[in-house]
């Protein structure tokens, strides 16, 4: 039976402040006494815990005098670290190639991190345009049948939603709208967001100058109003608080200024809105399946975020058994917040951005690690004498520890400026089209980030490499007259640090393959259609100058005539949607003569508006049928023209021309004949290899926004100005959004998809190089260690090749080892990229073997160049140097 201990926190209370001389003695006492008493337990412990209470004030006492006893003259921590400090500088700076090549490893990796820690901090810790986000929802729809996982809402299921939710005290609709400014010298495209009236109330943001819009303001024949954006209230009006009440003319309508928005809201892609309207919904002239609100809800006091998603999900399925032919496959559904900005395949991707970075924070350090390693051993003589000269181990662990901080300190600064330059190339690379890459600022959480790696790195880089130099056999290692010698445990210790290198450079490469065959496999699908010398220009006429289809019709035909008879155009028309650069209008399709089973979703196809002759233009193949033409007019039987895909998927066994179709729910929508079918082209989506597009006429579906497509036999891009003359010499108000080739257009919209990838990419190349130095480091160091025996060896009449093979087999165990444990950890990481990656398999044996490949390519060069080193030199001279 174990004798029973004393209260462990008075033991640690009458030890703490008790001097160190006089600790043990003290604690012994205590613990005879507490055994005298120990039959009566409750007993000892109160008088334990007395006497712990009452010795507080004598060591207090025996401290200060102590204290007042002290040399006054010695030397204070800071005297101290100023020492280390001084030293370690002049250190450093007698290996100054040591010193550079380190500081520019660690900086590239803390630029990186740095850079990507700005991106997280938008999406995570940045502050959302919105207040009281804890009783904030968003709600959207997803649809998983279409690969739709934050879409948006429509306004009857708004409404019903704003009818039948008792969890929330109020809900608040957007969306996105474009208008025509006139009244400067050259007519502007400006974009915003027509929102209900309450918005600013729910989103609990009010306006910083002038009032939001009023219970009426969004009410069918109200007065315009309009609100403006911070920054287009700066760069337009100076930021004059004069513009309450002035007007400025939208779509040729004065609309009255009535407020300027809080800068807070200037949030991702809402920092490109300009003008803010009022938005007015009405059930009777909204189609259920026309999705397009973005959708913020307020809780009740008291509910829940779980009980609000809970409702919602009740009111969505409700709907779905009320109208399934618009809702069934499609559900709402609410979260919080930031929650729901970010999505899952957003929280991947972040997941996945932090991981590496990390990675590539721990190779750089472990590629630190071993240089480290290698300088220690250099100075093994120096630590000797110092250790013989009466100096501690910790001061030595001390004084390296501060050698690796000046190291830190000296890549943070560095590294600020990598991250800058990263941060500027993300927005080049897109093109400035991802709001997200734009709002990434170095303010003052990413630089306590910044500071914080600098604090930390020294110890993961510096601590082992101080260890193993200030160990106590240091003195007995240098007895040989070896200043390099570095024993068993710290070559142990080298090879696990390039294991590790080897293994963490392979996941980096790894997933970097899998995203660049991603995009490299959704690049080089087939087009479908020639793109090389097409021009696009982007129209939206203003519905209120153009309330005509008759009208619309006009000013398109008068557009096309003027750029037809430019001197370099060969072809003209018009589309609605450019090739694998934007979405058509997602529709649902009904089939004539076919039923649909209440649970099952509709079909849904993407409709997309030409112009005779836009086929041809694209040189997109007529497979069967005939192409529109002057018989399509808006007084005929309606038509259409379906893609390849869309004839495949739903007309298996049939052919489709001569079929009818319709679009929407209502019964009374005219029946559309199918004229022909055309060859496929490509989808936007890169999980989807074709678009199943379904083509109408121009002329009988008159659309106010259309892309005008012209082609040029030479340089297309030399002719905007051309083509934007010979618009506006048709109606001299119309704005121009863009003028640009059709593989600018599909570049930007895989913009920001590059810029991902090329972060990854330029990840997994650093990891190779950092992975290839450690390897090469050691191999350097080994072969140097060994040089004496090798020497020998050479003497004796060994071959070449034989030392070759042996250095190369010591080299291959280390590469062996990080190729297992990385090729492990790849297949961990894959299994998060599922749902990110297309085309292929997450565990794409190809990319698996051939990234394997590479770096076992370059590890054996990174062998091969020590090895061959070695064989070259005189073995006379390596032993006369031993």
């Amino acid at each position: 039976m174990t004798s029973p201990r004393p209260p462990r926190l008075a033991e640690l209370l009458a030890g703490a402040l008790m001097p160190a001389e006089y600790r043990a003695e003290h604690l012994g006492d205590l613990s005879e006494g507490f055994s005298r008493l120990s039959s009566d337990l409750r007993a000892a412990r109160r008088w334990y815990w007395r006497q712990a209470v009452r010795s507080i004030l004598p060591a207090l006492r025996m401290r200060i005098r102590a204290w007042r006893s002290t040399d006054r003259t010695a030397v204070s921590p800071m005297h101290t670290f100023k020492q280390d400090l001084v030293y370690g500088l002049r250190a450093l700076a007698r290996s100054r190639t040591f010193a550079a090549v380190a500081v520019l490893t660690l900086a590239l990796a803390i630029g990186v991190n740095t850079s990507i820690f700005s991106l997280v901090n938008v999406v995570v810790f940045a502050d959302l345009p919105m207040n009281g986000l804890d009783s904030a929802t968003l709600v959207r729809t997803r649809n998983p049948s279409l690969g739709i996982d934050q879409g948006s809402v429509s306004v009857p299921d708004y409404l019903d939603l704003v009818e039948r939710a008792q969890g929330f005290q109020s809900f608040s609709a957007m969306t996105e709208d474009q208008w025509v400014l006139t009244g400067a010298d050259v007519p502007t495209r400006v974009v915003g967001y027509r929102i209900t009236a309450n918005l600013l109330d729910v989103w609990q943001l009010p306006p910083v100058l002038g009032r939001g819009f009023a219970a009426g303001d969004d009410l069918p024949g109200a007065a315009p109003t309009v609100m403006l954006s911070h920054a287009f209230w700066q760069s337009q009006f100076g930021g004059d608080p004069a513009v309450l009440g002035s007007t400025i003319r939208l779509d040729g309508i004065e609309h009255t200024v009535v407020g300027v928005m809080d800068p807070k809201i200037g949030f991702a892609e809402l920092g490109f809105a300009q003008v803010w309207a009022p938005l007015s919904l009405s059930r009777s002239e909204a189609a259920r399946d026309a999705r397009n609100l973005f959708v913020v809800g307020r809780l009740r006091e008291g509910v829940s975020q779980v009980r609000g998603t809970e409702e919602v999900a009740s009111i969505s399925h409700a709907l779905e058994s009320q109208y399934p032919e618009s809702n069934v496959g499609w559900a709402l559904y609410s979260a919080p917040v930031r929650e729901a900005l970010l999505g899952d395949e957003g929280q991947i991707i972040l997941l996945m951005l932090i991981l590496t970075v990390a990675f590539v924070m721990l190779i750089a350090c472990a590629n630190l690690a071993n240089m480290l390693l290698a300088r220690s051993t250099v100075r093994a003589r120096e630590f000797a004498v110092r250790t013989a000269l009466g100096a501690p181990r910790g001061r030595i662990i001390r004084q390296l520890l501060t050698e690796s901080l000046v190291l830190s300190i000296a890549a943070s600064l560095v590294g600020v400026l990598f991250a800058l330059g990263l941060n500027r190339a993300l927005v080049s690379i897109s093109r400035g089209q991802e709001a997200l890459f734009m709002m990434a600022k170095l303010d003052g959480r990413v630089l306590s980030f910044i500071v914080g790696i600098a604090l930390v790195a020294p110890v993961l880089f510096g601590l082992l490499p101080a260890v193993k130099a200030a160990a106590p056999d240091v003195s007995t290692r240098l007895r040989d007259g070896r200043s390099g010698g570095e024993g068993r445990s710290g070559k142990r210790a080298r090879n696990v640090l390039v294991s590790a290198q080897v293994a963490l450079a392979l996941s980096l490469m790894v997933v970097a393959g899998l995203l660049a065959r991603t995009v490299y496999n959704s690049e080089t699908r087939t087009q479908g259609f020639v793109r090389d010398g097409v021009l696009a220009a982007e129209l939206d006429l203003p519905e209120n100058e153009y309330q005509t289809d008759d009208a619309r019709r006009e000013f398109y035909r008068r557009a096309l005539e003027n750029i037809g008879a430019l001197p370099s155009i060969s072809e003209v028309a018009l589309i609605s949607a450019i090739p694998g650069a934007e979405f058509g209008a997602l529709r649902g399709m009904e089939i004539e003569g076919r039923e649909i089973a209440p649970d099952q979703p509709r079909p849904s196809v993407l409709q997309v508006t030409t112009s005779p002759g836009a086929f041809a233009l694209l040189q997109v193949p007529l497979r069967s049928g005939r192409d529109f033409d002057t018989r399509d007019q808006p007084d005929t039987p309606p038509v259409a023209i379906l893609a390849a895909e869309v004839a495949r998927r739903y007309w298996p066994e049939s052919d489709p021309v001569g079929q009818r179709i319709r679009f929407g729910m209502d019964a009374s929508a005219p029946w559309i004949t199918v004229i022909g079918i055309v060859e496929d082209v490509l989808s936007t989506s890169p999980e989807e290899e074709f678009a199943e597009h379904v083509y109408l006429p121009y002329a009988q579906n008159a659309r106010t926004g259309m892309r005008v497509l012209a082609r040029a036999p030479r340089d297309p891009t030399v002719l905007s100005d051309a083509v934007r003359s010979a618009i506006w010499n048709v109606d001299p108000n119309q704005p121009i959004d863009q003028v640009r080739t059709v593989t600018q257009a599909q570049y930007a919209n895989s913009a920001s998809s590059y810029a991902l990838i090329s972060l990854f990419v330029s990840f997994a190349v650093f990891a190779l190089l950092m992975a290839a130095l450690g390897i090469y480091g050691v191999m350097s160091y080994m072969v140097s260690q060994r040089r004496a025996e090798i020497g020998l060896r050479m003497a004796l009449g060994a071959e070449v090749g034989a030392v070759h093979r042996m250095i190369l087999a010591q080299g291959g165990r280390l590469l062996a080892g990080g190729l297992i444990v990385g090729l492990l950890l790849s297949l961990g990481l894959s299994r998060m990229l599922r749902s990110v990656v297309y085309g292929i398999s997450a565990t794409d044996p190809a990319t698996f073997i051939g990234v394997a490949g590479v770096l076992t390519g370059v590890a054996l060069l990174a062998n091969y160049v020590p090895a061959r080193r070695a064989t070259r030199s005189d073995p006379v001279t390596a032993l006369r140097a031993e």
